[in-house]
């Protein structure tokens, strides 16, 4: 048996080596709860009630130049769309915070995108479909099929 300071800090370094080695789960990015977030708030009747534009992301910055900015602009427009819809229940149920978190698992490598203001501003409506559909893109790419499961966009 071993004895003493030394042995027990050898062994103590090769337990954290191995753990260090071991690989760790890839970071998901499956967004079913934000998802089912934002289709509550596009089937919430007070929608056509507000008079609001949001500067609106489309998919195709998404997918080709800009994830990771993209989903920050989604993020800042979605607060914009919280104070100004005072109905929506807890909050907006965190869905800046969720949107904040998934811009920073995205990658992005083109340092020049453009930014938030310079988006065309599209009703509140319009915002969220493209936010759902950019959403449901993220979890065609990134969740297991079994989980996933691809809702049309109810107008």
């Amino acid at each position: 048996m071993l004895r003493g300071r030394p042995p027990l800090a050898t062994v103590y370094l090769c337990f954290v080596c191995l753990l260090a080695v071991t690989p760790l789960p890839a970071i998901r990015r499956c967004t079913q709860d934000t998802i089912a977030n934002v289709e509550s708030l596009i089937n919430n009747p007070g929608l056509n009630r507000l008079d609001c534009r949001l500067y609106t992301p489309t998919i195709d910055h998404f997918k080709q130049k800009c994830p990771s900015s993209m989903m920050k602009c989604f993020a800042d427009e979605i607060k914009v769309l919280i104070e100004e819809w005072e109905t929506i229940p807890f909050r907006g149920f965190g869905l800046n915070g969720k949107l904040i978190t998934l811009s920073k698992l995205l990658n992005q490598t083109d340092s020049e995108c453009p930014q938030c203001e310079l988006f065309k501003e599209e009703t509140a409506e319009k915002f969220l479909a493209d936010l759902l559909s950019t959403l449901q893109s993220i979890n065609t790419v990134n969740c297991p099929r079994r989980n996933f499961k691809k809702r049309p966009i109810s107008s």
